[in-house]
């Protein structure tokens, strides 16, 4: 399966790779550099939809790959890439720019996603982010001769929510790069970009010292900023664990003994986990044929998923599986998945919710492991016995109209994503379907989601529908219409930089007459302060152009006017990467 040398030569050959960040702040790579600006110019003039190297819809890499700089290709993305007719120049280099603020910024410390943020007043630093989106390359100091460290303030923790599915946006760029031959230095730079990420998807298990154990989030000492945080011991003087209560989050130092320059945070949730495990999934799809990647990073991403798997369907002394634990020896604070637990108690109801995310969770991880008893696990016991996939498609507990935590549609979201990509199961991708329109389309939902205005979702209820997998040939083309609201989302989405300046949609005045005429002059009705946390929502969700900023807009309610920060926090978008990055890389149906 890893035979494609060839080609891989082929693409040194053609043109070495840019320069990418290492972790310490230097570079690796060397050569000229091609910009995917370029590439997308290229494009016009050398691909061919209708020749080319052999296609695949699988998601398996192509066996070879086009030459890279050839952009010969002729499979079809769910996006379309430089080969289609259809294909946005625009709105790919929107997404290289965000993809730019992450390589040469956001991920230096860990290869992972997070925030950053800049002094307070350093309109200096400001205008440096701005010069290096603006340029080419992946380089920060290169493009403006200052380094980052002293140009960002502080760099938050990368937490699995947010830093995982930065990693698959990371793996499906790559990949897509890769099968449409773009240009060698691009293909180059995002592998390398993708090893950065294979090494920090690894320390989200390893950090805590027992095998299968995740952690919610971590940081690099050497980094300003979450690395600063006080640390806990596990446990005290007399052997009892600490803190003496459960906390949603405690810095520990590292427990494996291989890695003293990272802490971590304990008590990974349940979102944090599916985050973690949707870049597993993302990235073992990609490398698991490709021999241009290391064979043991490979190999140790396989193994990781097997312990975390191992773990997942081991029974707890409560009597029951899907519980996320610590090195403690306790669960963790939001760790349940079992689809009879409602907030941490097991309550013999049906919750469709933690349900579609287990399997989802799960059927990722049996992919990746190839163990026939995870296997096992996943079909006879979660799909067929338990039907974790129905349950889901008739007893979803997450609609509360106005209220609602749009944190647990994302959750619900991400788990339907890894079901359609990596579930290899008939009766299960079938009620699949109905989980995506209950999820999507619910005809007693006063806030449906098919007019909210977020791209991830309306892509994996397209990707769902048009039974789109990660295994086998894309039987029937995406719903057009669903298609094209995930992309006019993307297309209005924030521009990088994307810094977090305040928006107000609704002075004090029109809140409190109960009607708001929006940034785009639509007038709205306000509601109050009835959304989730006593959040002030509208009547209307908001287009994203006029939305306050969010460092994940997925789960961040699109009926919120205001809101916002100082200007200082920079969003690296994981959000609006992995949406594009996954509907680049999903297939159409062969031509």
């Amino acid at each position: 399966m890893r035979g494609w040398v060839v080609a891989s030569l082929l693409c040194v050959a053609c043109g070495g790779a840019e320069s990418v960040p290492t972790t310490d702040g230097g570079t690796t790579g060397g050569g000229a550099s091609t910009s995917t600006s370029e590439s997308t110019a290229m494009a016009t003039t050398s691909s061919s939809s209708d020749g080319g190297a052999d296609e695949s819809s699988t998601g398996d890499p192509i066996d070879p790959p086009p030459a890279c700089g050839s952009l010969d290709y002729a499979w079809r993305g769910v996006i379309a890439g430089p080969g289609d007719d259809a294909f946005e120049a625009d709105l790919e280099l929107a997404a290289v720019r965000l993809d730019r603020v992450h390589v040469g910024i956001a991920s230096l410390p860990s290869g992972l996603g997070t925030d950053v943020s800049i002094a307070a007043g350093d309109e200096e630093a400001r205008a440096h982010v701005e010069a290096f989106v603006a340029a080419d390359g992946w380089d920060f100091e290169a493009a403006t001769g200052v380094a980052p460290r002293v140009v960002i303030a502080r760099w938050e923790k990368a937490t699995g929510a947010f830093a995982g599915v930065a990693a698959a946006a990371d793996a499906y760029r790559y990949a897509t790069l890769r099968d449409q031959g773009y240009p060698c230095a691009d293909v180059d730079a995002a592998r390398a970009q993708l090893v950065r990420a294979l090494e920090g998807l690894h320390l989200a298990t390893a950090l805590t010292g027992v095998p299968g154990l995740v952690v919610r989030a971590f940081a690099h000492r050497d980094w300003p900023g979450a690395s600063e945080n006080p640390t806990t011991p596990i446990f005290d003087e007399n052997g009892d664990p600490l803190p003496l209560e459960k906390t949603n989050g405690t810095w520990r130092e590292d427990n494996s003994g291989a890695h003293p320059e990272y802490v971590w945070e304990d008590s990974g949730s349940r979102d944090q986990l599916i985050g973690w495990i949707a870049g597993y999934a993302a990235a073992w799809e990609v490398v698991r044929a490709d021999p241009t990647i290391d064979a043991a990073l490979v190999d140790r991403l396989q193994a990781d998923a097997h312990a975390i798997a191992v773990q997942l369907r081991t029974v707890r002394p409560s009597g029951y599986d899907l519980e996320i634990w610590d090195p403690e020896g306790r669960p963790t604070l939001h760790g349940y998945l079992h689809e009879n637990n409602l907030e941490g108690s097991y309550l013999g109801i049906l919750n469709g919710q933690h349900a579609l995310m287990a399997a989802g969770i799960v059927a990722a991880l049996a992919r990746i492991a190839e163990d026939p008893e995870i296997d096992a696990y996943l079909v006879e016991q979660l799909v067929e016995d338990r039907r974790l996939v129905e349950i889901a498609a008739n007893s979803l507990l997450i609609d509360f109209g106005f209220a609602t935590n749009w944190s647990n549609y994302n959750m619900a979201f991400t788990g339907a994503w890894l079901v359609t990509r990596n579930l290899d199961h008939a009766a299960g991708r079938e009620d699949l379907r109905g989980v995506a329109d209950r999820l999507y389309a619910w005809p007693r939902s006063v806030v449906p989601v098919s007019a909210s205005g977020q791209a991830l979702f309306d892509l994996v209820h397209a990707l769902a529908h048009a039974d789109a997998s990660a295994f086998a040939d894309t039987p029937v083309e995406p719903d057009a219409m669903v298609l094209e609201r995930a992309l006019a989302t993307l297309r209005a989405f924030p521009v990088a930089p994307a810094w977090d300046f305040a928006r107000e949609n609704c002075d004090a005045e029109e809140i409190a007459a109960g009607t708001c005429t929006l940034e785009d002059g639509t007038v709205v009705e306000v509601l109050g302060e009835v959304g989730h946390s006593d959040a002030l929502v509208v009547a209307e969700p908001l287009p994203i152009a006029i939305r306050p900023p969010s460092n994940f807009y997925w789960r961040s309610n699109p009926n919120v006017p205001n809101g916002g920060g100082d200007g200082t926090g920079l969003y690296s978008a994981a959000d609006f990467r992995c949406a594009y990055w996954l509907g680049r890389w999903s297939r159409r149906p062969p031509a």
